[in-house]
C-alpha cells in the first residue's frame, strides 16, 4: 500500500470523514455513528497524517499468523479476513446505530474506524483507519478521570473516549495495511478463523494414518492457540501438508537425530508416531511441517520455525 497516497487523501479538503465506535455481541458488531464538529476533522486529520510519516519508508511484507519481522510492517488481502464484511455491514446507514452512546456501553466498545471519503476524483474512494480502544477501556473502568479547577482535582462524573492519532490498521482498495499485527486478530476476532483453519489442516494429517491416539492430538492442537496459528499458516505452504510423512523413515531419522522424545509405534500395518501428551505437541508440529534439517557445508542441525 502506498502511503504517500493516504497522506495526500488526508491532505485534500475534499473528503468526508465518518466516526464509528463498534463492540462486538456473540457474532455480530454493532457500530454507532456519533457527529463530529469541523474543527475534530481536521485535527484528526492531522494526527493521523503526522502518525502515518513514520511508515513510509518501511518495509511491507505479506501477513504471517504465526508472528511478524522486526523493521516491517505487513499486508493482507480483504478477502484474508472472515469478518470482514461483518464489520463493514454495521457501518452501513441502515445497520447503524445512531442512539447516544450510553455510559454502560461504552468500556464494551473494542475498536473504533475513521473512514474518510475521497472526493476528489468523483469516485468516492474510501480510506479505512482502524484503532482499537482496549488500554482506554481499561483506564475508564478502573481508573479515575478528572480535572482540575481552583487547584481542587474533581472527578468527571461520566464515562469517556478518547482518540489519539495513532492507528492499528489501514484499508484502502481492498487492501490491509497492518501497523499492529495483534490488532488484526482482535478487531476481527481471527482467532475463531484459525480454528476453523486448523480443523481443515488436522484433516490432511488425519488421512496419512500415522499419528496414534490421533483425537487426543487434535483435540490438544484445537486448544492452542499458537498450534491453531501454525496449522492456518500451513494450508499456504505448498504440499507440506498434503505429502507430510511421506517420508516416514525420514521421520524416525530426525527423531533419533534431535533425541525427541517421541516413541514409535511398529505393532500395526504401517509405523506410527506415538503421541502421549501436550509436551509432545509443537515437536510434532513440526515434523509434519518438516521444519528440522541439518546444513549443507557443517551439517548444522536445526529448526526452522519461520514465520
Amino acid at each position: 500500500m502506498n502511503i504517500n497516497s493516504l497522506i495526500e487523501i488526508l491532505n485534500s479538503d475534499e473528503t468526508e470523514l465518518r466516526l464509528y465506535f463498534t463492540r462486538k455481541r456473540g457474532i455480530r458488531y454493532i457500530s454507532y455513528s456519533p457527529v463530529i464538529d469541523d474543527p475534530l476533522q481536521i485535527k484528526l486529520k492531522k494526527l493521523i497524517r503526522d502518525y502515518l510519516k513514520d511508515f513510509i519508508s518501511i518495509e511491507q511484507v505479506k501477513f504471517s499468523p504465526v508472528g511478524y519481522k522486526e523493521e516491517t510492517i505487513e499486508t493482507c488481502n480483504i478477502d484474508y479476513i472472515n469478518s470482514y464484511m461483518d464489520v463493514i455491514d454495521s457501518f452501513n446507514d441502515c445497520n447503524v446505530n445512531r442512539e447516544p452512546i450510553e455510559d454502560e456501553i461504552i468500556n464494551e466498545l473494542n475498536f473504533y474506524c475513521l473512514v474518510i471519503t475521497d472526493n476528489r476524483k468523483g469516485n468516492n474512494d474510501k480510506v479505512m483507519f482502524f484503532r482499537r480502544v482496549t488500554k482506554f477501556k481499561k483506564l475508564s473502568s478502573k481508573g479515575v478521570f478528572g480535572n482540575i479547577k481552583d487547584n481542587k482535582f474533581k472527578e468527571i462524573d461520566t464515562k469517556l473516549l478518547g482518540i489519539d492519532g495513532n492507528i492499528d490498521l489501514v484499508v484502502y482498495d481492498d487492501n490491509v495495511l497492518i501497523l499492529n499485527h495483534i490488532s488484526l486478530e482482535r478487531i476481527f476476532s481471527l482467532a475463531e478463523q484459525y480454528l476453523e483453519k486448523a480443523q481443515t489442516a488436522i484433516s490432511f494429517i488425519r488421512k496419512s494414518k500415522r499419528i496414534s491416539n490421533f483425537d487426543q492430538f487434535e483435540e490438544d492442537c484445537l486448544n492452542d492457540r499458537r498450534i491453531t496459528r501454525t496449522l492456518t499458516k500451513m494450508l499456504t505452504e505448498e504440499n507440506k501438508l498434503e505429502n507430510c510423512f511421506e517420508n516416514f523413515p525420514n521421520v524416525v531419522n530426525v527423531i533419533e537425530i534431535f533425541e525427541l522424545e517421541i516413541d514409535i509405534d511398529k505393532s500395526g500395518d504401517i509405523d506410527r508416531i506415538v503421541y502421549d501428551n501436550k509436551e509432545q505437541l509443537m515437536d510434532v508440529i513440526r515434523l509434519v511441517r518438516d521444519s528440522y534439517y541439518r546444513s549443507i557445508i557443517n551439517a548444522r542441525a536445526g529448526i526452522d520455525d519461520s514465520i
